[in-house]
């Protein structure tokens, strides 16, 4: 299984090449060959694009176009009426004279770009000059604020393959209208990194040669030549880092860069105008290359996102370095981007659930709770509940009135709402370690069933049960092992009833997507001979029932598309109803759907009588939110409300229909 799911969960990804559609969400996902700015006109640091990781899924990666701006103490994703192809590594930096971030080149997906945008906080205007630098990516550009000019210098040329690279050595400056070439060759320094340093008007490049040893230049604006600096000490690695002026006490920061001779580099240094120190940090960051870094002139601080970790995982952190302490920040108002995370409604408390999940790097562990349109942690404490929790499965027992979470380790945990207490249950017996399983409250037996999974050898067909004391095993009439199968208690049927998922007979049969559904009246399962068509061969769906209705609806799911002998795997984006009742199938096509992914979150929301859609994966780690409407058919996308400028004014986000 080493293209799918498995390959996923352990996340060996390599860089992006494929352009990605715009993706609505409350942090930016992890990502690398990005850039920074920060504008003093709104106060608020500038993130464009960059690089994913390869998904595994679909064999396929991607050079983003979606826009951010950190507003102090989170990310607000805006939506310009333009936007800039998606691309990496291109050169961005911020024109003081003109209030407006500048943006040069870099590439999408096998195209190099030689286009020129700029933001003014409100849209992107693409600028085109009678003459432009040729195309490459990774070049070196800065703003001389003296002079009011970028200067750029070098770059690469990317092949086809995405990999094979043609250095420039050339150096172009940029008069705010037009580019002009004022020098066709310079010093052959590979990768180059600009920063200019405004209290000694100087413009200063890093980059290495062929054998990766640090070069450092100073621009000469008269002579439009570049001259070797050589202090007493200079940085070991400077591939890829990132760097900065520091205006509180007119220094060069630089962080990272990655080097096959060395490793991946987490020091960090600070340039006096005379010679490089290495800096004595805490909490530094982990080894990082590729990150987007700027200065935020108003909070008196670096800032750093995404990057590639050593051993090539792209991040997505937001980190800031100030008074000689690196601090990983985040959003105290919303759950962070994650799939595979328990999503489950409290119906005697009107609550819905969201704990744990995973993103590009960690496994998460944390808990919040949605009402009535907004995210609180307040009163969700994790005494004594799980301290590590691998891809967690859940239910609420609607008649015990607990929520009970099951981690891939075998240890089972218990939410008591009323007490607002964890208790790590301790059962004589219970499933073995497992991962991808499947779990459902079922209120005609009064238990909690638990199918399938995988423990890393195989997919299981296991079939556990829990009354709150013990776990049981039931054995007869197991459907085919599998894992990420969608399961509900259909309230019409009164059965609990599993559909999909992906798994084999037997280690030596192939992997198969399923498209069969099967119900459990407690002594064992029955395949549905009399279903109407089913949604396909899918599985990672997202899946509730209405309470109202008794209906089910599904949602997306990574499904499994058949053109001849043309099969290809999707992030789904289609929309069903199941009817217990009539056995049939249903597709809703509302006219406005949520990017497809897959394990994600679906649950009904009592505060506002909708159903509530959040997170997931579709190449990305999500951080969206989406309601829908039943009775309109109509799904609407919540994104932040920024007009009130600046700080988290409650409330901070606002419905917007046909996103």
């Amino acid at each position: 299984m080493s293209v799918f799911t498995r390959n996923r969960y352990l996340l060996l990804f390599c860089a992006a090449f494929a352009a990605a559609q715009a993706v609505f969400a409350a942090d930016p996902s992890a990502r690398t060959r990005t850039r920074m700015t920060f504008d003093p006109k709104t106060s608020r640091t500038v993130l464009f694009g960059g690089a994913t990781p390869l998904d595994a899924g679909t064999a396929i990666a991607y050079d983003l176009s979606d826009t951010w701006e950190w507003v102090g103490d989170h990310w607000v994703q805006r939506f310009p009426a333009h936007t800039p192809p998606g691309r990496s590594a291109y050169a961005m930096v911020y024109d003081t004279t003109r209030f407006r971030t500048v943006m040069f080149g870099g590439k999408s997906g096998a195209t190099n770009l030689n286009d020129t945008w700029t933001y003014d906080g409100t849209d992107w205007t693409e600028i085109t000059p009678t003459t432009s630098p040729t195309a490459r990516a990774l070049a070196g550009a800065a703003y001389d604020s003296s002079r009011d000019r970028i200067v750029l210098f070098g770059g690469d040329v990317f092949a086809a393959d995405g990999k094979t690279l043609t250095g420039t050595y050339d150096t172009w400056e940029f008069d705010g209208t037009s580019w002009t070439q004022v020098a066709s060759s310079g010093p052959t320094v590979i990768n180059p990194i600009l920063v200019y340093d405004p209290s000694r008007r100087e413009m200063l490049m890093l980059g290495m040669d062929a054998s990766e040893k640090t070069l450092m230049y100073s621009y000469d604006p008269t002579s439009f030549t570049w001259k070797q600096i050589i202090p007493p000490t200079l940085p070991g690695c400077v591939n890829e880092a990132g760097i900065v002026f520091q205006s509180t006490d007119d220094t060069v920061i630089l962080f990272g860069g990655t080097c096959g001779s060395s490793g991946t580099s987490g020091e960090t240094w600070q340039w006096d105008g005379a010679n490089w120190s290495k800096m004595t940090t805490v909490n530094d960051p982990d080894r990082l290359s590729g990150q987007a870094m700027t200065y935020d002139d108003l909070r008196q601080q670096v800032m750093m996102y995404g990057g590639t970790l050593a051993f090539g995982l792209p991040r997505g952190a937001t980190l800031t370095l100030k008074d000689g302490a690196w601090n990983e920040l985040h959003d105290p108002l919303s759950p962070s981007s994650r799939s595979l995370f328990v999503f489950a409604t409290d119906p005697t408390t009107n609550t819905v659930y969201l704990f744990g999940g995973q993103n590009e790097t960690d496994v998460i562990t944390d808990f919040w709770q949605y009402q009535n349109g907004r995210w609180t942690q307040s009163g969700l404490n994790l005494t004594n509940g799980p301290s590590y929790c691998s891809t967690p499965t859940a239910a609420f027992d609607t008649d015990r009135k607990r929520l009970v979470v099951v981690c891939a380790d075998d240890s089972t945990y218990e939410w008591d709402p009323g007490s607002s207490a964890w208790t790590a249950e301790n059962p004589t017996t219970k499933p073995t370690q497992r991962r991808f399983s499947s779990m459902v409250y079922d209120p005609t037996l009064k238990k909690t069933v638990l199918f399938g999974g995988y423990d890393d050898v195989n997919f299981l067909d296991q079939t556990w049960l829990w009354d709150g004391t013990n776990w049981s095993q039931q054995k007869n009439h197991t459907p085919t092992g599998r894992e990420l199968a969608s399961m509900w208690y259909d309230p019409l049927m009164k059965k609990t009833v599993i559909y999909g998922g992906i798994g084999q007979k037997s280690s030596l049969d192939r992997i198969e997507r399923y498209s069969d559904m099967w119900s459990f009246d407690g002594t064992g399962w029955t395949q549905m001979q009399s279903v109407t068509a089913t949604p396909g061969q899918r599985y990672g769906a997202q899946v509730t029932v209405d309470p109202n209705s008794g209906a089910v609806l599904l949602f997306g799911g990574m499904r499994l598309n058949v053109n001849g002998q043309l099969t290809t795997q999707v992030y789904a984006n289609d929309m069903w109803k199941w009817d217990g009742g009539t056995q049939t199938w249903t597709n809703l096509q509302p006219p406005t759907l949520p990017t497809g992914r897959e394990n994600g979150g679906l649950t009904f929301d009592p505060t506002q009588n909708q159903f509530v859609l959040f997170g997931g994966y579709n190449g990305l780690f999500l951080s969206d939110l989406w309601t829908y409407d039943m009775t309109k058919n109509a799904w609407t996308h919540f994104i932040e409300d920024i007009q009130t400028g600046g700080g988290p004014t409650p409330p901070r986000r606002r419905a917007v229909g046909g996103q």
